[in-house]
């Protein structure tokens, strides 16, 4: 059962890249692995449902890279913490139509929201972490650390919407604003650590 899950995932993932979340059907989708639109619900009996598997695996597979960049890292907080920056901003250029997506209708109902809610407290709890090697090494001021993560990343997700917004509307990707949206988070990210450094 889980290989045909992971075929039917993996299916999504390539129509989602390619053409976004509103514009797959489930039948194309059932017709990429050669299954029956009958077989396909089965496993997923509404397309929600299989975009949130879709959005865990994605998610996954980021964090599993960010702990490898983390668990290598020698240098500073800071210096960390650009790399990662850098890391998602690849990873967004290459499921931008998925990332485009995040912010359309489909995503207003209430279990959509508490999805969005656990995957966002995963990123802050991901940085607290980070920013406690820091507090440890000396390098940050080690008050109200996880309040702290909260607002940088709401800070960077602030800034990647205020770049997109246009695309969201429309519809239509711009993949110019990537290099606008990581200098602004960028540079946002010396404010915030000048603003936090050891005391």
């Amino acid at each position: 059962m889980e290989d045909r899950k992971d075929q039917i995932i993996e299916a999504a993932i390539r129509r989602f890249m390619h053409y976004g979340f509103s514009k797959t059907t489930m039948n194309e989708i059932a017709e990429d692995i050669k299954i029956t639109k009958a077989n396909l619900y089965y496993y997923y009996s509404e397309k929600n449902a299989l975009i949130r598997d879709v959005i865990v695996r994605l998610t996954d597979e980021y964090r599993e890279e960010e702990e490898k960049v983390a668990d290598a890292h020698e240098g500073t907080t800071y210096e960390l913490i650009i790399k990662i920056l850098e890391l998602r901003d690849a990873f967004v250029r290459k499921y931008y139509m998925l990332h485009m997506n995040e912010n359309l209708e489909w995503i207003k109902g209430l279990s959509m929201q508490d999805f969005f809610q656990c995957l966002h407290d995963r990123d802050v709890k991901a940085l607290f972490e980070i920013l406690q090697v820091g507090a440890e090494k000396g390098e940050i001021d080690g008050e109200e650390l996880y309040k702290t993560a909260e607002i940088y990343v709401e800070l960077m997700k602030s800034l990647s919407l205020m770049c997109n917004i246009s695309d969201i509307i429309s519809g239509i990707p711009n993949q110019d604003r990537f290099d606008e949206v990581l200098q602004k988070q960028k540079l946002a990210t010396k404010l915030f650590f000048n603003g936090i450094g050891k005391k």
